[in-house]
């Protein structure tokens, strides 16, 4: 806290604002302005008044940095008797062996007696309470005011920091038999303590750092978001393989409870999809004993239509595709005569699943309830690597690649018929030619015909 009088000149250095309002005052504000021969950013003035009074606030700043600090300024009317501390340092962190300078300032009282003592002095507050002398590793040097005889300070300096340094000071000043006292805590600052000085108020945020590391932290989000839905489906998939090759026994009982491992399900309009990338994939590329079902184009006999084909296998995968029904009344038909079957399907969609979600919204609240419980598996397009993930996930694991080195040959010669399809060859030479494969394998090995029959039951599912 400043104070002086109103018959002196008074200094403040280096102030810019006071009450907020920055500077050059009006008369009414405050009658302080820039010393002109000063190095600094002093300010002053010939007679200080009342309406000086206040707090000025010196604000530094550069282009990454600010720096503020503000003293009150409190004008008397007359000469006080008690003495009044003007400035005391605030408490400090510092690290052991680091410097420490601590200042205490002081306006003493008029001196009406004789032998009236003026002093102002450093202690230091011992574990008991009581006040002791300054350690000898703690020098103190005082400090008079060429302008003001009234004020006084003192300077208490320690070059390294130890451990007996840590602790309270007390700034004592005495004037006119009356004690004033004022404290100081000095307390100890780990090397890996971050300053705290920005969150507590000394220094302004740096918006432009904080600005910066926000976009950095969004930028990590992003990517942790992406990373998260490319990696952990497959990250799944594979823990759910490695369980199946620790527990083989176990997996391949559970495999043979089936005749097939999946049951593919579609309409005419499908047709096309299904047999060129569908089926040719689950069955050559992941080896899963595929078997077939063509739906009718109506959706209100599914369920009897499919139900004694879904008891032959361990799932059920239907293709759907929302745009040939013209009603929502007709999609959610052909979604509950597949959620009627004894295992849950997992339904491929041929249309963006956030259009359906919209167009279950206006069907009701049974639709939106029958989509939210239906597992959906939009599909892109047959190279789509996440959509083979999920629907491996979605799907129980197929048996353990252990085929013959016939039956090798054999998906080797079913993926180049697959290939020739592709290019462009007839799809009837493409279909006889895969029953002339399996013709082969069936006549190579009589005596191990129902091991024969297993492998291209998926494969004459197909056709």
């Amino acid at each position: 806290m400043f104070e002086a009088f109103e018959s002196h000149d008074f200094l403040v250095s280096a102030l810019g604002f006071k009450d907020g309002v920055a500077y050059p005052w009006s008369t009414g504000v405050s009658n302080l302005i820039l010393y002109p021969e000063a190095a600094n950013q002093t300010l002053y003035t010939r007679r200080a008044a009342q309406s000086d009074s206040g707090n000025y606030t010196c604000r530094l700043s550069n282009e990454s940095n600010s720096e503020t600090h503000t003293v009150r300024l409190d004008i008397l009317e007359k000469p006080t008797d008690a003495p009044k501390t003007m400035f005391i340092s605030k408490d400090q962190w510092v690290e052991e062996g680091s410097g420490l300078r601590l200042f205490c300032e002081a306006l003493i009282g008029r001196s009406y007696l004789a032998d009236a003592r003026s002093d102002l002095r450093w202690w230091k507050m011992w574990s008991n309470g009581t006040e002791g002398d300054l350690l000898p590793s703690q020098n103190e040097v005082k400090t008079v005011r060429d302008d003001i005889e009234d004020i006084i300070g003192s300077y208490l300096s320690i070059e390294k920091l130890s451990a007996q340094d840590y602790g309270t000071y007390v700034c004592v000043v005495h004037s006119n038999d009356v004690v004033s006292r004022s404290y100081v805590t000095v307390h100890y600052k780990n090397r890996e303590w971050l300053s705290s000085e920005v969150w507590c108020g000394t220094s302004e945020i740096n918006w432009h750092t904080i600005t910066l590391g926000g976009a950095a932290a969004v930028l990590l989000l992003i990517s942790a978001l992406v990373l998260h839905r490319r990696c952990t489906p497959r990250l799944l998939l594979a823990a759910r393989q490695a369980r199946a090759r620790a527990a083989a026994a176990q997996h391949r009982a559970r495999v043979l409870e089936k005749e097939f491992d999946v049951l593919v399900c579609w309409t005419s309009v499908d047709a096309e999809l299904v047999r060129g990338a569908l089926l040719p994939t689950l069955a050559c590329k992941y080896n899963y004993r595929v078997h077939t079902a063509v739906l009718s184009t109506s959706p209100d006999n599914w369920y009897k239509e499919i139900v004694c084909e879904a008891a032959r296998c361990r799932s059920v995968v239907a293709v759907l595709s929302p745009a040939q029904y013209s009603s929502p009344h007709q999609l959610l038909t052909a979604l509950c005569q597949l959620r009627a079957l004894p295992q849950p399907p997992v339904v491929v969609l041929l249309q963006d699943l956030p259009k359906l979600k919209r167009e279950a919204k206006d069907g009701g609240e049974r639709f939106v309830e029958v989509v939210r419980r239906t597992r959906l598996i939009p599909w892109r397009h047959v190279h789509d690597r996440s959509f083979w993930t999920a629907l491996r996930l979605a799907l129980p694991l197929p048996p353990a690649n252990d085929a013959s080195p016939q039956h090798v040959r054999l998906l080797e010669t079913f993926k180049k018929s697959i290939w020739l399809n592709q290019r462009g060859s007839n799809s009837t030479f493409y279909f006889k030619l895969i029953y002339i494969i399996i013709d082969k394998e069936k006549s190579s090995n009589p005596a191990d015909q129902d091991c024969k029959n297993a492998r291209s039951g998926s494969l004459t599912a197909l056709v």
